[in-house]
């Protein structure tokens, strides 16, 4: 039985997710009030359930944020306007949680599981990190799951290693075009003079920078061997289903684009209006898979919405990133920060290699890098900075998901570790750091070289 505490914060998120996206196309202020008072409900609802870790972390963001305000006289709009920012992201997640179900339970995607894990030596790392990118960047973190049985604890500890950080390259690198990821969402909200269709194509392209580097950096690193016998292996059931794979996935994301074209609302909007019925209808279809063979639907939809008590760890870090990065920026004078930037970083191209150092650092310490990405914003904007906001935006999007692969405190290292049973910090600190600083020197070679070429 599900306890009282975890049913009603459930029913409040998704209420509150409702109401963002009527906000939409009402335009009214009064659901912005309204859902900035449940999500305060929620998380004092679910304060005693998010670990000592996080909550910690979470509460000292909230203070440091508060006390800046204070300083500045700006408390009450600190306190809404970074409430009301996080809704946006926390939409994100309610619209990734209504294609988990089916994607957990498709017959197609466990075929397509199956000739991935299947690679021969060779072209193992490189298949696996182009596999997970592809369906990472359209399922997000439901894209893992899937490849959980590779994950878990091997005989063979170096391959267990470069599988684990082929995977990590592939999922991260999709938060650089992906609209499905919160990076992107993120960078979007904090440098809005940029949309999501300038920067796609780039970063794409810098995303398959970053899968090669990774793989060349592990072909460097692990010089090629003999097969090790008795390898894991699953027998690939029937090829049928990657095609049917193929049309479920760009039907997805040509519902996502054409609800964005028809309705001009933001990617959360777009895909919260459109993953809940998607992932119903993809479901229901999944006959054979379902444990109440009468009402699929609802078996889902219950299952979806008691999911969303479990959202309580990312709720609070999102709160306290946004208070934060708003506070902190109310007491920094910008005035003269062109002037002190001009003398510190003379040279353009020497500021995009600053901002990865200090988002690969504070990644390194286990600081989100929804911190940084707000508090960066919040100071330097494109024109003191010096940067055009498409460079600086994808310079945010490449450092994002290095950073996540460092940091022992990310959703991606801490999901590795579930599934490794290996600790996200062994994860952050020792098997990602020399790859990641590998591929920062690649990404801001890339960004640095396409600045120069459109100028």
């Amino acid at each position: 039985m599900v306890p009282v505490r975890a049913k009603a914060s459930a029913w409040i998120y998704f209420t509150l997710c409702i109401l963002v996206i009527l906000d939409a196309f009402v335009g009214s202020v009064w659901p912005m009030f309204i859902t900035v008072g449940l999500i305060i409900i929620y998380i004092i609802l679910q304060f005693k359930n998010i670990p000592i870790q996080q909550r910690f972390a979470g509460v000292a963001l909230l203070a440091i944020g508060l006390i800046a305000a204070i300083e500045s006289g700006a408390v009450q709009e600190t306190l809404i306007d970074g409430i009301g920012r996080s809704r946006i992201f926390l939409l994100l997640f309610f619209a990734v949680a209504w294609l988990q179900t089916p994607v957990n339970k498709s017959p197609s995607l466990a075929t397509v599981r199956d000739a991935i894990l299947n690679q021969p030596p060779g072209r193992r790392f490189l298949g696996l990190s182009i596999g997970i990118h592809i369906l990472g960047a359209l399922l997000n973190v439901a894209a893992v799951g899937l490849l959980s049985p590779l994950l878990k604890n091997r005989s063979d500890a170096v391959l267990h290693r470069r599988l684990c950080v082929a995977t990590m390259h592939g999922f991260t690198s999709a938060s650089a075009w992906s609209p499905f990821y919160i990076g992107m969402i993120v960078v979007l909200v904090a440098i809005p003079t940029v949309t999501w269709s300038q920067i796609a194509i780039q970063g794409i392209a810098m995303a398959a920078i970053m899968i090669l580097g990774g793989w060349l950096f592990d072909r460097i690193s692990y010089p090629r061997r003999k097969p090790i016998k008795n390898e894991y292996f699953i027998p690939v059931r029937s090829h049928k289903g990657i095609p049917r794979t193929i049309f479920i996935l760009t039907l997805l994301i040509s519902m996502v684009m054409l609800t964005l074209n028809f309705s001009d609302v933001s990617i959360p909007v777009a895909l919260g209006l459109t993953c809940p019925p998607f992932g119903l209808i993809w479901y229901a279809t999944q006959k054979e898979t379902h444990p109440d063979k009468g009402k699929p639907v609802i078996f889902m939809v219950n299952q979806v919405i008691s999911g969303f008590a479990n959202l309580r760890n990312e709720t609070l870090m999102f709160v306290a990133a946004n208070v934060f990065g708003i506070g902190i920026a109310s007491v920094i004078p910008t005035d003269n920060m062109l002037l002190l930037i001009d003398v510190i970083l003379p040279w353009v191209d020497l500021r995009i290699a600053f901002i990865t150092f200090i988002f690969l650092f504070f990644g390194f310490v286990g600081l989100h890098p929804i911190i940084v990405v707000l508090s960066l914003s919040a100071i330097l904007s494109p024109e003191i900075i010096g940067l055009r906001d498409w460079v600086l935006a994808l310079t945010y999007l490449g450092c994002w998901g290095l950073a996540t692969m460092i940091s022992p405190y990310s959703g991606t290292t801490l999901f590795m570790s579930r599934y490794t049973g290996v600790p996200s910090y062994t994860i952050g600190w020792k098997w990602s750091l020399y790859s990641v600083c590998f591929n920062a020197v690649l990404m801001d070679v890339f960004i640095i070289t396409l600045r120069h070429s459109t100028l």
